[in-house]
């Protein structure tokens, strides 16, 4: 910025030395003046050209800020789009499942049940529990029951044909098996157990 004051004080040195003092004074005053408009004029040009410097970089911010939001939104959307097509193409992949509700046991399983639970309960009682035994192995299906060696090691596996035999006598298809039971000689009442244990397997 242009120091008026210092032109002055050299004005007026000057005029002193002419021995003029009323044109000193006045041709003081005029350069002060001008002088005076001068810096005013590029102090408001130093304004104006701050406030547009101002008004231009809040203007950029605004817009860098506008886009920002803008490509969150898009990619907040394109990730949403994702999972949801994720989810329908898992759920497209993924078998509707139907919740196995217990069939009830035909008459002739009372005499089973003293010993043993087919229900989805699965509870071991005196024998193992038989939910979901048919088609197993003999001696493996109820992990926490404690099978004979006989059993165990019979090689048998629960199919209709088995279990036929084993429900009509258990001692004679595999002996030395720790089962009571003596047996069933009604091929009707064997097939309806069996039919029953197919189901709840």
């Amino acid at each position: 910025m242009i120091k008026p004051y210092a032109i002055i004080g050299s004005v007026l040195m000057l005029a002193a030395c002419s021995g003029e003092p009323k044109a000193t004074n006045e041709t003081a005053n005029m350069v002060a003046n001008a002088v005076e408009n001068t810096a005013s004029a590029a102090d408001n040009a130093a304004n104006a050209t701050q406030a547009v410097a101002n008004s231009a970089a809040a203007e950029a911010a605004n817009i860098a800020a506008a886009d920002a939001m803008k490509k969150a939104r898009e990619e907040a959307e394109a990730r949403k789009e994702k999972e949801e097509a994720e989810a329908q193409k898992a759920a497209e992949a993924k078998p509707a499942t139907i919740a196995k509700v217990d069939v009830t046991p035909p008459p002739a399983f009372a005499r089973c049940a003293i010993c043993h639970d087919a229900s989805s309960a699965r509870q071991n009682k005196i024998g193992p529990e038989l939910y979901g035994a048919f088609g197993k192995a003999a001696g493996t299906h109820a992990p926490s029951y404690s099978y004979s060696a006989a059993l165990k090691d019979s090689g048998l596996k629960w199919d209709a044909a088995t279990l036929d035999k084993w429900l009509e006598n258990p001692r004679t298809l595999v002996p030395g098996n720790r089962m009571s039971f003596p047996g069933l000689k009604d091929p009707a009442q064997r097939q309806a157990i069996i039919d029953y244990l197919k189901a709840q397997s």
